[in-house]
């Protein structure tokens, strides 16, 4: 909510907007200038699909510290802002965002004793599982080659092969919207299935931190698993700009196999279409907009539901309007 300021008179509508305009202006010039971001940052450079308008002010957070900034800055000034990680599983506006986009590059990561690994949300989770996987450390094996962080993949619950993260997180440091950030264990997600309180009523809650329970294994049986794993995703996830999977596979089945028994691989709106190899993935030819990718969505729900009696709920996040 913006807040005008009283000035004893009353003002035109015109003269009020043009005001709230200036004042919004100036905030954002006065985040430009306190965390040296960029104004009308093109988030399309940083989604893994390609698509996404500009950021009235970008900011690049490459640590804790700078995130934790950027953040105060944004609530002090009263300005809207949201916290992204790899932009692995977003569909972001053609027309942008409003107020602040804080990409978390916070990245630091240790590996302890007992099997325990302590990262910051920013790091690439595939990054860290080949890392715990030559040290013969269990338990990240299955995101071998599984996009986007740390963070996302705690607000997600993300997995693959029979895994996921919640069987692994021992606790989470995390910032409340008050400002304070608390030390929270597993329970406090409330994961279930692609899915944690952070994406229902969640959203003022930021990730800063994992503490991921591993367990000793064999070096050489976890090097030939994980190559397993990346050689089964190679087979069948197709290469190309995507968000991964569009929808969340429903009980008992899976989306994929849906959307093919509804006819619906190479299906296409405008530069975005439904992958001939797995059709649970959208891919952007080049020349996609935000715009083409959610009519898509609708028209592969309408036709399974319409075949089916099956209505797909969305595995990716479609931010904005």
């Amino acid at each position: 909510m913006w807040h005008g300021q009283e000035t004893g008179h009353s003002c035109s509508p015109t003269e009020e907007v043009t005001a709230l305009r200036k004042d919004h202006a100036g905030r954002l010039d006065a985040l430009v200038r306190r965390l040296g971001a960029e104004r009308d940052g093109l988030l399309a450079r940083y989604s893994a699909l390609g698509i996404g308008g500009p950021a009235e002010v970008l900011v690049i957070a490459r640590s804790r510290d700078e995130l934790l900034a950027a953040v105060s800055a944004a609530r002090e000034l009263e300005m809207p802002f949201r916290v992204f990680g790899g932009l692995t599983n977003c569909l972001l506006p053609d027309a942008g965002l409003r107020g602040v986009v804080i990409l978390n590059r916070a990245r630091q990561a240790r590996f302890e004793a007992d099997t325990r690994l302590y990262v910051e949300a920013g790091a690439p989770l595939a990054s860290l599982a080949r890392q715990s996987v030559q040290r013969g450390w269990d338990g990240l094996t299955w995101a071998v080659n599984l996009p986007g962080t740390v963070g996302g993949a705690l607000v997600n619950n993300a997995g693959a092969f029979g895994g996921e993260i919640a069987e692994v997180l021992a606790s989470a440091e995390v910032l409340g919207p008050e400002g304070r950030v608390q030390e929270v264990g597993a329970d406090w997600f409330h994961f279930g299935y692609r899915t944690s309180r952070l994406q229902e009523g969640g959203a003022d809650w930021i990730v800063l931190a994992a503490t991921f329970q591993l367990r000793p294994g064999d070096v050489e049986q976890l090097r030939a698993q994980a190559e397993e794993y990346a050689a089964r995703r190679q087979r069948t996830q197709p290469a190309g700009r995507s968000l991964g999977s569009t929808f969340k596979n429903p009980p008992g089945d899976y989306a994929g196999r849906l959307i093919e028994a509804a006819g619906l691989k190479g299906a296409r709106v405008g530069g975005i279409v439904v992958s001939t190899q797995h059709a649970n993935f959208f891919i952007n030819e080049g020349q996609g907009t935000a715009t083409d990718y959610a009519a898509l969505m609708r028209r592969v729900q309408e036709e399974v539901a319409r075949q089916f009696g099956v209505r797909l709920e969305p595995e990716i996040e479609v931010v904005g309007e």
